[in-house]
């Protein structure tokens, strides 16, 4: 029986990585016109996020809408007041005293209709709701 041997010889190397130094060291790396591309899509992108979150947090929509009202009145509960009365009150033409409760509630985070002597709570003045 007869068997030959194979010689391995090893991967050729570079002459630059034998000194020590990089294969690349004087290479130039320039964005293509699609990187510049995707770069610019990924920046604008990353400002419509940042955009949306400042629009978020400050609440600029509902301002800008109109759904809050404008001006507030404070006033301090006394014995025997209810939402109810308010709303008998305060309530512009053309609106329910159900919905005016219902404003009054929301504006001031109540969970309920009842209030107590010596809150003060705001009274939203709303323009006609007839209009």
């Amino acid at each position: 029986m007869r068997t030959e041997t194979a010689t391995v010889l090893p991967f050729p190397r570079h002459r630059d990585e034998r000194a020590g130094g990089s294969a690349r060291a004087g290479v130039r790396l320039e964005a293509t016109r699609r990187g510049r591309l995707v770069v610019a899509l990924l920046a604008f992108l990353l400002g419509l996020l940042v955009a949306a979150a400042v629009l978020l947090v400050t609440d600029l929509p509902s301002a800008v809408a109109g759904t809050e009202p404008s001006v507030q009145e404070t006033v301090t509960v006394g014995a025997g007041d209810t939402l109810w009365g308010y709303a008998e009150q305060h309530a512009p033409e053309g609106m329910s005293e159900q919905a005016y409760i219902a404003e009054v509630r929301s504006l001031n985070h109540l969970p309920t209709g009842r209030i107590t002597a010596g809150t003060e709570i705001e009274l939203p003045v709303l323009e006609d709701a007839a209009r």
